[in-house]
Parts: structure tokens; C-alpha cells; sequence
């Protein structure tokens, strides 16, 4: 249905905000000039007076761009031609995003982030802190968070088939909205009206994969107002590192053996000497044993790569004009969604030896000794036990909410707006693991016998297997606001607009968390005694820590036009300034003032000139107190990117390992202030008249980010040991190792539980506590170009959507030197392309999604040598048929995506990782060639 002129001219101009800067390139994706559209898709269209009352994301004033910032615009017509069936799938097609071009997955281990929330500008400390630097919107309203060990919004309890379209401030937005609006806001606007019903079905299948969604809408308009319901039920399956062959452990040096190694906890297993490395095949007796020979193993096989998952969604929204002044306005929601993957089998390494030293002893060792007359022969056992379905994963998360809006005019223009938001969450996460506490113990009394793991008795493989990580959160929002808005007076240029009011916002957490035997967490255990000695020791019911917070909050914002349609002239067309600021006191930390400028400004009507600057903040989250976070003193060892590198030994600044056993102490430090940035950024839109359908736009943007919350970055070998110096404790004392053990609430591995220089102490102590750490200066461009040309048979349309990074630089502590991030090891360069084409109710297009590739610095030389990693590039095809005619066929649509059509690779990366899910690549990843046909119906 044709738009009315005054319709048209008010979209065209909001549009010079929003789509002309927009994510373009999917806009025309459905349009048919040409062709009717259905009789009854008039109901769905929105009033000149709802068009007029519009409220673009990034200003409370209605009717106006935000000046100054650019904002991506993602139209209902591009969620559907991706083919998405989750709002997090759907993420991953936007450059500016962390995610692009890659897989995102809720299932976080160590009960660490478990919900798909997105990352703008791909800010550092995502993955740790519980609070986000991506402010998540629904219609503007805030929504409960959700996870273990993060208190952020997931936009996957939002179907893709209710969404109208999608709004991205990536800008700095706490003047606005207040914490979070760090890198920016994503603003999901749902469908304001619908009348009558749509049914729409997905199937999808790649190698060892298989995908499906249903869908139905229902819904009724009417002249003063609408109501509709939606249900949306999908589902897929998981993919394992034994699905695809370019995941896989490649080989790494072990001092002390001669050859290169994947793994050796594996099944059967392997006995090392110590401190010499030597190496011996399992099974093997004292007159058999053979140095130098190994049984191995590549543990990211049983790795899940892309847990399954299934999901139920109803969604709901209801609006009404009670006369002409009121109006009211509600969406309601409701998520049930269950994650789970096999983890493998349990891979372990113990060592093995004399008791008055320290070590664990076996009875079992006599019969493996290479030496029997050495009584101080020292073994590392390494075995594994199990299937790939011995540890596993299983994720539950529902939520539901309520977001109701009042809207009263009052008269002369002016309006009041009372917005309120209520959710609750539960997350429960559960992660197989073995009970490394326990196991020494089960070894010592013979229950466990590590070099035939098969052979232990049943008693000892409970022990070992029969424990778990648990984590259970329940969280609860409470939101209220009160806008008024409206033209305080005219100036030559137009009305001097303002909005301004107040928030009120309360948090609460319930927190449950531990490692335990499974179904104990509310009963506690009694313990475990063999033969006298305690193997698992008694434990109360885990603790339930509740933990609230409240802010309140005044905020203003005023649009001035000092030029504009009545007194521009040439050269002068338009210039707009914004002046917006928030004061928010928050009950457990303090407050915070955060203002922001903005200025647009248009030399001829089609060429706009735009520039803002702010600050932002991000609260720290209720999860990131050391009440609610588990403290784990996690011992490892085979791991040489956690010991100092070479240069630091041969300096003098460490001494030399005498073995690789460290700990590594996770959880929250005390006393986090809140995340600090300043943003702020240039840009232009241009719309040339003399090429109609062309629209160009380029964004520089430029955050300064401090205080961030975040681990120090103990996996980048060089990094950690060159700076981190303050939370490394090499050749700690006994008591600074019984000290942290007993600050920790969980224990896991083996190997730095007593002091000592020599092969089986403990080396050293990384404190990577997450804490206000590192600051962090970035900048790039934003850039976008759509183009669509008319012709007499149809349509051809282009859009380009890029983000190039000029400059990634943290000061990983305060003092240090700022260190430049992208000078290696990062990618600077993501875009993503569409072609189409519209030919009466046929539409086809192709997309071409690029990650850049960067060098390695220091090259990684574990498996041969590896010198930079290459681009991902990713084609996909989509193609929609509208069947023309009436009854049956009428409505009647088919849709076809042939997702990452040539099934490229992610590209190789040879180091290995601490998770080996992530062996073998780096830099992207995709389901594989990924085919999927669906079917829509409207009645």
C-alpha cells in the first residue's frame, strides 16, 4: 500500500537519521513495486498520527532523529531473508557486532556468562563481567537479565518473527538510558499491530545438523487499537569437534619427550617421569616399560562446538485509544529455553608418589615403577574415563515479562509518557566435572587405580565422575518511568523541543552456586569415609546469597534548530543541536552525572554533516560481588603459555620452572567501581539527487573506555607475565598457597596444594580474579552504502555494511604502556555485502560476509610454524517465491537459504586452546554449508 505525501515526507526525513546511515542493505529486500500486496496487509500499516509519534532510539523527543548520531537500521524484510530463527543468530550478521560471522553460544562453562547477549564494538571484558557494555532494549524498555554470572538481557527470548524492525545506536547513550550505553543500544521494536493469522515453518539440515522452527501469529485490528498473540517453538542439534574436520588438537612440544604431542589423558593412558619427562605407554609392567613411547589422543573430539537447543516463545501485545488524549499500550512475553551438550569423557592428570614427600600415593604404583629400586620415583599419570556423554552440559533458562506504556496528551503539543517494565528470570546451569578434591584421595586408598582406570572399583569411579558445577540465579526488575516532551518555543529554524523526567529501577538476585555431588545442592552431603580415611567431605546445602539494589534517576534532553526549513538558505540548510544529560544514584555504590552534544548540520538538503560526544558508564553488576561470585583455585599443568616466557627467565625477572604446575584462582575481587568511557564521534549521510536510490554514509567513532571489569588476560603468555606482576605469585610459601585455599570456595586439579622449587611444588599462584583493570582507547570508521535501481521488469538493489578498526590500544594496567592490539592477533576489518534483485514475486540474493585476517605476533611454532591467520569469508544465498493467485495460494510464500555455500572452512590456527572446542581455528565459524527451506502462510 502507497504511503500519503505527508507520510512520505515525514519518513523521508526521519530517514535522514536513521536508514540513510542505516544497515541498508537489506531495506529493499521484499519490496514490489509492481506487484500487489496482500488485500489485508493495509491493517498492519501505521497511522500518519503513529508514524508522527515515533520515538527513534537514542533521543526521547518523538518525531526526531537523534542529532548528531548514526544509527543502523535493520528492516523486518532483512530479519527474514537471513533465514534466522533466533534473535542471536540474527546478530551475527552485523559487522559492528563482536559476534559477526561467527556462532554464538550460550552454554558457558564454570558457570561464566551464559546467555547470548550481544557486543558492540567487541569491547574487552565481555565474557567476565556481569554487566554489559551493549544496552539491550525492547520497545524501548528496559528488561530483566538473565544467567549465571551475568545480569544482562538476552535478545533471544525475542522471536524473529515479531520483530519490525531492529535499531543500533552505536554511540554512547548514558545521557539517555543510563548503565550499559557504553558502545551502544540495541533497540528490538516490536510489531505495533497485526490482523489475522501467519503461519510460517522452517527446516534446515547440514552435516551431522538439523534445524527447525514453527511459528503462528494471531492478531486483530481495529480502528483504535489492536491485539495480537504470537508462538514461535524451534529447535536444532549440537555439533562436536568429531563433526568437522577442521577442529582438532594439533601436535605441541611436553619437555622430556622427543616427539610432538596432542594429548596424553587419554584411554590408555600414560605414566611421565619426573622431573626427567619421560614417557611410557600404558598398559606396560616394570620389565616391559618402553621410554619414549605414548598413547594419544585428541581431546576435541567429544567438544561441543554448537550445544542443541530448544526453545518456546509466546509473545503478546495489545494497544488501545481509551479516547483522544489516552492511550495505552502493552507487550507481554513469556521464554522456556533448555541448552545441553555431551562434554566428553574426564581427562585427568594425577602425580603419583611417596607420601613423606608430599605426593599421592597408589598402591597400584609398585606394579608400574621403571625403577623398583628407587623409593622416590615420582609418576604423572595421565588418563581419561568415559564416553562423550560421561560430562555433560544442561542450560535451562525461562523468563517472562510485562512492559506497559500510558500515553496521555496534554494538550498544545505536549505529551506524558509512563513506561513500565517487570521480569523475573531463573537460569540453572549444570556442568559435569570430576571431583578433583576427591580423586587423590580415592587413589590413595586403591578405590581408584589411575593406570587402568577401568579396573578401579565402581565406589571409586562415583568418586571420580559423580560431580558436578552448579549454578542456579533467579533475578527480578522492576522499571518505571515518566517522560514529558513537547515544544517549548519557536526560533526561526522550528520548535525548541524538550523531554525530560524520571526513572526508578530496582534489581534483585538470588544466587545459588557451588561444585557438588548432583542433587545435594538444598540437602547437603554427608560425606564419603573408606576404610578410615575421608574421601569427600561433608557439606551443608550450598548457600542461597540475595543480594538488591535500587536507582533513581533524572534525565533532560533538548533539540534546538538553529536552521532549518523556514530560514535556511544555501549553505545553511540545516543545523540542529541536542543537549541531553542524566544524574543516576544508585544505592550500593554511589552516582554518577552522564551529559551528551550532539550536532547535525546540512550544507544542501542532501549531504548531512553529524558529530556527538558523550559519557557513558556501566554499573557493576550484582553478580560481580564476591558474594555471589565462586572463588575456584584451579590447578593445571602441560599448559606453557600459563609459565613465564623465555626472555623473562633469561632476564632475571622470573626463575626458571622446575615443573608446570600453577594455579589459576578465578572469581571477583572486592571493592569494583563502575566501567567509565567517553565517546564520541564525526560523521555523514549523503542522499545525491542526481543518482536516485543512493545512499552513502560514513561514521568515525572513538571510545575511551576505563575501569574496565575484566580477568587479566592470563592467556596471552606474554601480556600476562610482562604486566601482571601484581597478581603472580611465583614460588609461593605454604601459607600463601593455604591462604587462597582458603579463600576458595571450589578446588579443582592437582599439583599447587604445597609448597616447593623442586618438580612436584607449586611454580606459582595467577590471581586473575576479575577487577577494575585494564583501560582501553579504540577508534574506527562505520561505513554504509545502499543503492536500488527501478526497472521495468523489477529491481536490483546493493547494500554494503563495513566497520574497519583504525586503532585497538590497552593499558592493561594503571601506569603500564598502552599496547597496541592490532598491530597482530586481531582483526581489524569486517563487512558484510548484498546483492539482490526483485522480479514480481520472485526475490534472490547473495551475501558475502568477510572477517580480515591479521598476523601472529609472536608466530605460534607448536606444530610447525604459523605466521598469520587468513581471512573468513562466507557466501549465502536466499531466495523467496510469493505464488501469485487466490484461495489457497493466496499469501502463500516459500523461502530458500543456502548458508556458507562453498562450506568454508574457518580458518587454521595451530596453538592449542585452553578449551578445546576452539582447537584447530580461529577468527569465525559457521554451521558448515548450511540448506534451509521454508514455507509462510497468511489467512
Amino acid at each position: 500500500m502507497k504511503k500519503s505525501s505527508s507520510r512520505l515526507r515525514f519518513v523521508v526525513v526521519l530517514k535522514g537519521g536513521v536508514a540513510a546511515s542505516a544497515f541498508c542493505l537489506a531495506i529493499p529486500a521484499f519490496a514490489q513495486a509492481d506487484s500487489p500486496p496482500p488485500q489485508d496487509d493495509s491493517k498492519d500499516q501505521l497511522t500518519d498520527r503513529q508514524i508522527q509519534e515515533i520515538v527513534v532510539t537514542g533521543t526521547l523527543i518523538r518525531g526526531v532523529a537523534p542529532a548528531g548520531t548514526n544509527v543502523i537500521d535493520v528492516s523486518q524484510e532483512a530479519v527474514q531473508s537471513t533465514g534466522v530463527t533466533t534473535t542471536a543468530q540474527l546478530l551475527q550478521t552485523i559487522p559492528q557486532l563482536g559476534q559477526f560471522n561467527s556462532l554464538q553460544q550460550p552454554a558457558g562453562a564454570f558457570n561464566n556468562v551464559t546467555t547470548n547477549r550481544p557486543n558492540l564494538r567487541n569491547l574487552p571484558g565481555f565474557q567476565t563481567a556481569g554487566s554489559s557494555p551493549t544496552l539491550v532494549l525492547l520497545d524501548g524498555h528496559r528488561i530483566v537479565g538473565m544467567g549465571i554470572q551475568s545480569t544482562s538481557p538476552d535478545p533471544d527470548i525475542i522471536p524473529p518473527g515479531v520483530i519490525e524492525r531492529v535499531e543500533i545506536v552505536p554511540d554512547g547513550g548514558s545521557a539517555i538510558y543510563g548503565s550499559d550505553a557504553v558502545a551502544g543500544v540495541i533497540n528490538f521494536i516490536t510489531r505495533k499491530k497485526f490482523d489475522g493469522i501467519m503461519v510460517d515453518s522452517h527446516y534446515g539440515f547440514a552435516d551431522d545438523y538439523h534445524a527447525f522452527d514453527a511459528n503462528m501469529t494471531a492478531g486483530k485490528s481495529w480502528d483504535t487499537g489492536s491485539i495480537y498473540i504470537s508462538y514461535n517453538y524451534s529447535e536444532h542439534g549440537a555439533i562436536y569437534g568429531r563433526d568437522r574436520d577442521y577442529v582438532k588438537m594439533y601436535t605441541k612440544t611436553i619437555p622430556g619427550v622427543p616427539f610432538p604431542i596432542t594429548s596424553l589423558r587419554c584411554t590408555p593412558g600414560n605414566v611421565q617421569l619426573v622431573p626427567s619427562g619421560t614417557v611410557y605407554a600404558l598398559p606396560y609392567t616394570s620389565a616391559t616399560a618402553t621410554a619414549n613411547t605414548a598413547n594419544q589422543c585428541d581431546e576435541s573430539d567429544g567438544a561441543p562446538i554448537y550445544p542443541s537447543e530448544n526453545r518456546h516463545s509466546v509473545f503478546a501485545g495489545f494497544s488501545q485509544d481509551l479516547n483522544e488524549a489516552l492511550k495505552v499500550d502493552v507487550r507481554a512475553w513469556f521464554t522456556q529455553r533448555k541448552v545441553s551438550a555431551d562434554l566428553g569423557p574426564i581427562y585427568d592428570s594425577q602425580y603419583i608418589g611417596p607420601a613423606f614427600i608430599g605426593l599421592t600415593p597408589s598402591p597400584y604404583m609398585a606394579a608400574y615403577k621403571v625403577n623398583p629400586a628407587n623409593p622416590f620415583e615420582i609418576h604423572q599419570v595421565s588418563y581419561s574415563y568415559g564416553g562423550d556423554d560421561t560430562e555433560q552440559q544442561r542450560l535451562s533458562l525461562s523468563t517472562w515479562g510485562v512492559t506497559p506504556t500510558f500515553t496521555a496528551e496534554l494538550g498544545k503539543g505536549w505529551q506524558l509518557r509512563g513506561m513500565g517494565s517487570y521480569g523475573e528470570s531463573t537460569t540453572q546451569n549444570i556442568v559435569g566435572q570430576y571431583n578433583s578434591t576427591a580423586v587423590p584421595r580415592a587413589i590413595a586408598t586403591g578405590l581408584l587405580n589411575p593406570y587402568d582406570i577401568n579396573s578401579s572399583s565402581q565406589l571409586g569411579l562415583d568418586v571420580l565422575s559423580n560431580f558436578e558445577s552448579f549454578g542456579r540465579t533467579r533475578q527480578q526488575l522492576i522499571n518505571g518511568r515518566l517522560i514529558l516532551d513537547g515544544a517549548l518555543f519557536r526560533l526561526p529554524g522550528g520548535d525548541v523541543k524538550f523531554a525530560g523526567g524520571v526513572e526508578y529501577n530496582h534489581e534483585q538476585l538470588r544466587s545459588q552456586k557451588g561444585s557438588i555431588v548432583p542433587g545435594t545442592e538444598n540437602t547437603g552431603y554427608e560425606g564419603l569415609v573408606y576404610n578410615g580415611v575421608t574421601v569427600i567431605a561433608p557439606y551443608a546445602n550450598l548457600p542461597v546469597v540475595t543480594l538488591s539494589r535500587s536507582t533513581k534517576s533524572a534525565f533532560g534532553e533538548m533539540v534546538v534548530p538553529i536552521f532549518g526549513v523556514d530560514n535556511g538558505f544555501g549553505g545553511m540548510r540545516e543545523l540542529t543541536v541536542s543537549l541531553s544529560g542524566r544524574y543516576d544514584d544508585y544505592s550500593d555504590f554511589g552516582n554518577t552525572f552522564n551529559p551528551k552534544i550532539g550536532v547535525t548540520y546540512r550544507p544542501v538538503n542532501w549531504v548531512k554533516l553529524r558529530g556527538s560526544w558523550g559519557k557513558s558508564f556501566v554499573a557493576p553488576s550484582l553478580v560481580d560481588r564476591p558474594e555471589t561470585d565462586v572463588t575456584s583455585y584451579n590447578q593445571v599443568n602441560g599448559l606453557s603459555f600459563l609459565l613465564p616466557p623465555a626472555s623473562l627467565v633469561a632476564n632475571g625477572t622470573y626463575p626458571a620452572p622446575q615443573n608446570s604446575n600453577v594455579a589459576v584462582v578465578l572469581g571477583s575481587a572486592p571493592d569494583i567501581k563502575p566501567e567509565k568511557a567517553t565517546t564520541w564521534s564525526l560523521g555523514f549521510d549523503i542522499e545525491p539527487p542526481f543518482v536516485p536510490g543512493l545512499n552513502l554514509s560514513l561514521t568515525y567513532w572513538n571510545i575511551k573506555f576505563k575501569n574496565l571489569i575484566n580477568l587479566p588476560n592470563f592467556t596471552n603468555q606474554v601480556d600476562f607475565w610482562t604486566n601482571f606482576g601484581s597478581v603472580i605469585t611465583v614460588n609461593p610459601t605454604q601459607a600463601q598457597i593455604d591462604s587462597y585455599l582458603a579463600q576458595s570456595d571450589t578446588i579443582v586439579g592437582s599439583g599447587c596444594s604445597v609448597a616447593g622449587t623442586g618438580p612436584t611444588g607449586c611454580y606459582a599462584i595467577l590471581d586473575a580474579r576479575k577487577r577494575n583493570f585494564a583501560n582501553v582507547e579504540l577508534d574506527g570508521l562505520d561505513a554504509a552504502l545502499s543503492y536500488r535501481l527501478e526497472a521495468g521488469f523489477g529491481s536490483f538493489d546493493l547494500g554494503f555494511n563495513a566497520n574497519y578498526e583504525l586503532n585497538r590500544k590497552q593499558q592493561p594496567i594503571a601506569g603500564a604502556a598502552f599496547s597496541d592490539l592490532l598491530a597482530a592477533n586481531n582483526s581489524r576489518f569486517k563487512f558484510s555485502t548484498v546483492l539482490g534483485t526483485t522480479i514480481s514475486g520472485l526475490r534472490a540474493q547473495v551475501t558475502w560476509n568477510h572477517t580480515g585476517g591479521y598476523d601472529l605476533d609472536p608466530a605460534v611454532s607448536s606444530a610447525g610454524e604459523q605466521a598469520r591467520v587468513k581471512s573468513f569469508n562466507v557466501i549465502n544465498l536466499f531466495f523467496k517465491y510469493d505464488v501469485p493467485g487466490e484461495g489457497i495460494f493466496k499469501d502463500l510464500s516459500f523461502t530458500l537459504n543456502i548458508d556458507n555455500v562453498v562450506d568454508q572452512d574457518p580458518p587454521r590456527y595451530i596453538q592449542q586452546s585452553i578449551t578445546p572446542s576452539q582447537d584447530g581455528y580461529i577468527n569465525g565459524n559457521t554451521l558448515g554449508r548450511f540448506v534451509q527451506f521454508g514455507v509462510s502462510k497468511r489467512f
